[in-house]
């Protein structure tokens, strides 16, 4: 059986047409043969096959499997769960921290019938976007095994887009999710703050964190958000029902700086949507140059604060690398908090604005391909830039807003390497980036 799709693994399973217990030994088989050559995954569940078994049982009883009856997820390492340790791909806890307890995602899985397959490997503590990791080693691209699968939730990508499992749960404080799934080719949900609990997820930002799936198509990411969301009171702003009809904004913002490689298929996405009747529109926002800097003081203080006692009782359970950058949260002064939180309500209110006009934004995701494993920098048209600030650049006000945002692959570039179209919409409308996405999964060249 094919692991491409969560909604037909589930719909075969719950219909008894196949076993939860062959779906999960054939993940477990990819695991073994893949993951030491990508090192997506840092530890494998012993008790999936057991919670497959359960779930065929209740199959052959007549009883409801759920609507992710026997699909087996990968959870990234920052998320809690009962039957393994979390590492948060930090010797900070020594082997793992063990609490025999699930986050509130992990329970809202199960809940539906997902299987938990493995920890997915990060960045240590999510506190960087390459998910080159001191202590685990790096995970790797499965487009290229040379390049970086992108983080924080690189393992999380690179365990989907390698097969070993058909979707996966990242977290995303200022592209974490989006970054590893634009470098990975998939499709990455970033939903409104709030909407997907953060009950048991090691925090890194409290005020920048998001929790969301990665997965291959459009339809199974909006499958499990519809699993792992909190119910809430829908926005205010009204959409058509023909996706067709939306009206989409362009903001130079999410347009500046792009690698040539990447912005002339991503100009050709617009195109096509323009072509297929979708209204476009340039957009303004105010405040979205400052965004990045108000994340970075946002995430740094706040980083340092969770982190100020081990730091104090376990600093060589960290890289020093990270355990630097998290000290350079302490230099953090009070205005520079309060400025930061103020340009985020100058934000909220721009994009709120923007969205009376337009009901989605399109953009990129990143500026440039995949780098290789221990670059340095980026290559932007033969220019080197840094990696933190640009790859970050264009997800971070995202964060700081709190608006859902999500990305897709449209096509390749050099080596077949994937590029990626990031959508934002505003608050509690991921139904809209659901039904433009789809639209634009149908028209991508080679669909």
């Amino acid at each position: 059986m094919d692991f491409d799709s969560v909604e037909e693994t589930a719909r075969r399973v719950g219909a008894g047409s196949a076993s939860a217990v062959e779906v999960v030994q054939r993940a477990l088989e990819r695991v073994g043969r893949l993951n030491p050559r990508l090192n997506a995954l840092l530890s494998v569940s012993p008790k999936a096959l057991d919670a497959a078994h359960a779930i065929d049982r209740k199959v052959k009883a007549g009883a409801p499997a759920g609507p992710l009856a026997g699909v087996p997820l990968a959870v990234k390492d920052l998320i809690l769960t009962r039957e393994l340790p979390t590492t948060a791909g930090s010797r900070v806890f020594g082997a793992g921290l063990e609490t025999g307890k699930d986050a509130a995602l992990v329970r809202r899985l199960r809940r539906a019938g997902a299987v938990v397959l493995a920890k997915a490997h990060l960045h240590e503590f999510a506190y960087g976007v390459t998910n080159e990791n001191a202590h685990f080693g790096p995970c790797r691209n499965p487009h290229d095994p040379a390049r970086i699968s992108g983080g924080s939730s690189g393992g999380s990508a690179a365990a989907v887009a390698a097969g070993m499992c058909p979707a996966s749960i990242g977290t995303d404080t200022r592209g974490s999710i989006r970054i590893p799934s634009a470098f990975c080719g998939l499709v990455g949900l970033k939903p409104t703050r709030g909407r997907v609990s953060l009950e048991g997820v090691l925090p890194l930002s409290r005020t920048l964190d998001h929790a969301g799936p990665l997965a291959r198509s459009v339809a199974d990411a909006a499958l499990l958000f519809e699993v792992l969301r909190t119910p809430r009171r829908r926005g205010g702003w009204a959409v058509g029902a023909d996706p067709s009809r939306h009206r989409l904004g362009v903001c130079e913002y999410y347009w500046s700086g792009l690698d040539r490689e990447v912005e002339r298929p991503l100009r050709a996405a617009v195109s096509a949507l323009e072509e297929a009747g979708f209204e476009v529109r340039e957009v303004a926002l105010e405040g979205i140059e400052q965004a990045l800097e108000a994340s970075r003081v946002l995430a740094a203080s706040e980083a340092f604060a969770y982190h100020r006692r081990f730091l104090e009782e376990q600093p060589q359970g960290y890289d020093p690398a990270v355990a630097e950058r998290l000290r350079q949260g302490e230099e953090v002064r009070g205005y520079e908090v309060a400025e930061a939180r103020q340009l985020r309500k100058v934000l909220i209110e721009s994009f709120r604005r923007a969205f009376r006009q337009v009901d989605c934004l399109v953009g990129a995701t990143v500026p440039c391909l995949p780098p290789l494993v221990g670059q340095g920098s980026l290559s932007i048209n033969g220019r080197e830039v840094p990696v933190v600030e640009n790859l970050v650049r264009l997800n971070a006000p995202q964060n700081v807003a709190g608006v859902p945002a999500l990305v897709l692959p449209w096509g390749s570039a050099r080596g077949g390497l994937p590029v990626s179209l990031q959508l934002v919409a505003g608050v509690d409308r991921e139904d809209v980036l659901f039904a433009v996405a789809s639209r634009l999964e149908a028209l991508r060249p080679g669909s």
